[in-house]
């Protein structure tokens, strides 16, 4: 298992180091800010950041005149919930402080509480609970054996972009379905790409000739020697299906009834796309 990537925000340099060490020994990665403002940017453009820890006492933004505020940690705590709201988000937190009476009252049922350096222990056990409870956890330990297989050609942001729509393959909000439906697309042209000096023994830009699309003509020389006919439907159906719906277009261009794909549409693909990643992925010295 790979080490967990946490958030800490905290104004002292020296002890942001001591807990980047200590946190290995429980397999964590922290990156940490000494402001907030730095802090919320980053968590905001990285999904790897699975949970944070927060200093009691810490400066609002880079460049702050005066003292660590004592307002600091209502202040994080807002945008926390502002983050996880606008990017469908849940990012367990904590409160890592050397005066822990002075916040325990205040944030009984919002947040745990645990005395800075002293309580190590307890706390990653507890980042580590509650980062298993997650839904996006749960979606990697549902599909386990694609997961392990996209380590090797899919970075973060892609991961994150296919837990999405496994959480999301059985929402029946259009908007939704029609996003997902274009992170489809996107994610075959990511995994055919990653395979094609493999498998046809290419680079992809080798089949940038004539108009259309470079994706089709990948798969169509896949097949069927690497990509069998059945999977070969499927694939080429799917980048078919996104590519027509995979935008917003088609739900306001036309006054004439046509076709809309439901939640049942997008979960076909979606298992369409995982059956044709796991094949291509597949180790040959297993079969």
């Amino acid at each position: 298992m790979n080490p967990l990537s946490i958030l800490l925000i905290d104004d002292n340099p020296a002890y942001c180091l001591e807990l980047q060490e200590v946190a290995k020994h429980f397999r964590f990665n922290i990156t940490f800010f000494h402001n907030l403002e730095d802090g919320m940017e980053a968590l905001t453009k990285s999904r790897r950041l699975k949970a944070v820890i927060l200093d009691d006492r810490c400066l609002l933004e880079p460049g702050q005149p005066g003292a660590a505020r004592s307002n600091f940690v209502f202040h994080a705590l807002q945008q926390l919930r502002d983050i996880e709201h606008h990017y469908n988000r849940a990012i367990p937190f904590c409160v890592n402080s050397e005066n822990p009476a002075e916040f325990r009252e205040d944030l009984e049922g919002i947040s745990r509480v645990f005395v800075k350096k002293n309580e190590h222990d307890q706390m990653f056990r507890w980042l580590k609970d509650s980062i298993e409870q997650l839904p996006e956890t749960a979606i990697r330990k549902e599909f386990y054996g694609i997961f392990e297989k996209m380590d090797a050609i899919f970075n973060e942001e892609q991961q994150e972009l296919l837990i999405d729509v496994l959480q999301g393959r059985v929402s029946a909000e259009p908007s939704r379905i029609v996003t997902n439906m274009a992170i489809l697309r996107r994610l075959l042209e990511d995994l055919v790409n990653a395979v094609c000096l493999k498998k046809p023994g290419k680079p992809p830009a080798a089949f940038d000739t004539g108009t259309g699309s470079r994706t089709r003509r990948i798969l169509e020389a896949m097949r069927p020697r690497i990509l069998p006919d059945e999977l070969f439907v499927q694939a080429n159906q799917l980048y078919k299906t996104c590519s027509r719906y995979g935008n917003h277009v088609h739900l306001f261009g036309s006054s004439v009834p046509c076709f809309s794909p439901g939640k049942y549409t997008l979960a076909r693909l979606v298992y369409a796309f995982l059956e044709i990643a796991d094949y291509l992925l597949a180790d040959p010295s297993s079969s």
